[in-house]
């Protein structure tokens, strides 16, 4: 999880750590850009991720042209989406990936690949709807997000709960550490 700016290097140890994790530089990354779909920034966006991942090494870097609910139910892209190994979601319009994604067959393959062994990860927008709940902050109100991670709440800064109480880490801040322990 990034709080934002993914791709201006400060992220590369733990975006290294996430290829690793998912099987090493010849593993399948898929990069989600739904969330910059509504300003029409998500092929600048995407390409930005892969060229970001094959920079650290990655060979099999693709770009999914999931960008509305059409094609989050496209077998072929969830398909695309199954077989791979880390699943990247760029930042954006948070409300429109969570509403994009929720009970898509996109999100069903990203659940059958994440219980299948698979690094789920995101940025700013991206991160925060990989949450249990996050800030919808057109309506200001707290909604369900994909609840890769439960106990959490994504609101600009993610919040973390453990026993019961909460760390905040604000935007632009990495805290994969409480993630990967």
């Amino acid at each position: 999880m990034e709080g934002g700016a993914e791709f201006g290097g400060q992220m590369a140890v733990p975006d290294r750590r996430a290829i690793e994790l998912a099987g090493g530089p010849g593993a399948l990354i898929s990069i989600i850009p739904t969330a910059a779909a509504p300003d029409n920034n998500h092929q600048r966006a995407g390409r930005n991720g892969v060229n970001w991942f094959q920079g650290l090494g990655a060979t099999q870097v693709q770009l999914l042209p999931l960008i509305d609910k059409a094609s989050a139910n496209d077998p072929a892209i969830a398909a695309s989406i199954a077989q791979s190994r880390l699943i990247y979601m760029l930042g954006g319009f948070t409300s429109y990936l969570g509403q994009t994604l929720a009970n898509s067959a996109s999100y069903q393959a990203m659940l059958a690949a994440y219980e299948a062994g698979a690094v789920i990860a995101g940025s700013s927008a991206g991160a925060m709807v990989m949450c249990q709940y996050y800030t919808d902050r057109d309506s200001g109100r707290i909604v369900e997000g994909l609840n890769f991670l439960p106990n959490t709440c994504g609101q600009g800064a993610v919040t973390v709960y453990r026993e019961g109480r909460p760390t905040v880490h604000p935007a632009g801040s990495s805290f994969n550490d409480d993630f990967l322990h």
